[in-house]
């Protein structure tokens, strides 16, 4: 159990979010299969464009009976397999400042809420796991924009676990259950499993979009994903 002190900044007022289903809106023909509508956003907490389209998507989908698929993945070990030690910005410091610069403007843009923390990147692989356990869950989003918003708001350390626990005591979740299941073995092999399966699909960053097959990298690039997922275009 916290302490008042210790809960102190999770007293926030978070939205909630309605999740209803409706039917499509368009008519199948005889011998014409509908289009997969679905997209599927691979990010990682530590990621400042991540935030954006987690916190951007939703709203963009909603009145296109698109489905997102939400999957955390441990970008650290991708880039190690890219031969990267951490994050590419950290070795382009230029880069790393307009990057902080640019994540600004974009969540001006949005009206989207952002503070640069002091610590980049940061580890979050609880957080990951839990997204990984409660894949399907109601929640999930509300969840991840609460992470997000814990490390790029309020510059928390998203790292431990007591950060964590805060947050789904917050939205009125069971910690005890959730992190029970997100620490299991089951869970570690699936997120591992998830890892090298964006690695196989050639992701090198995020957030990564997946539109049937074809891959679609940042933020920036979120609105075409949607639009390529609402055509009968097909990749080459």
């Amino acid at each position: 159990m916290f302490c008042d002190k210790k809960c102190q900044f999770f007293r926030l007022t978070w939205h909630v979010i309605k999740f209803e289903i409706t039917a499509p809106s368009y008519q199948i023909f005889p011998g014409v299969q509908p289009l997969n509508k679905q997209i599927d956003l691979y990010f990682d907490f530590s990621s400042p464009y991540s935030y954006l389209a987690v916190a951007r998507i939703h709203s963009l989908v909603s009145s296109n009976d698109i489905k997102v698929q939400l999957i955390p993945v441990v970008l650290g070990a991708i880039f190690n397999r890219l031969g990267w030690q951490s994050s590419p910005f950290l070795a382009q410091p230029r880069k790393l400042a307009y990057m902080w610069q640019d994540v600004k403007r974009q969540a001006n843009k949005y009206s989207i809420e952002f503070q640069q923390p002091t610590q980049f990147p940061i580890g979050s692989i609880l957080s990951a796991r839990i997204a990984t356990a409660f894949s399907d869950a109601p929640w999930l989003h509300l969840f991840c924009l609460n992470v997000f918003k814990t490390y790029f708001v309020f510059n928390k350390d998203i790292s431990i676990q007591e950060t964590i626990q805060g947050i789904l005591v917050q939205m009125g979740l069971d910690p005890q259950e959730i992190l029970s299941l997100a620490s299991s073995q089951e869970t570690k092999d699936r997120l591992k499993q998830i890892t090298e399966q964006a690695d196989r699909l050639q992701i090198f960053g995020a957030p990564t979009l997946i539109v049937r097959d074809q891959l679609f990298w940042g933020d920036d690039r979120l609105e075409d994903a949607i639009s390529f997922c609402l055509s009968a275009e097909k990749a080459d």
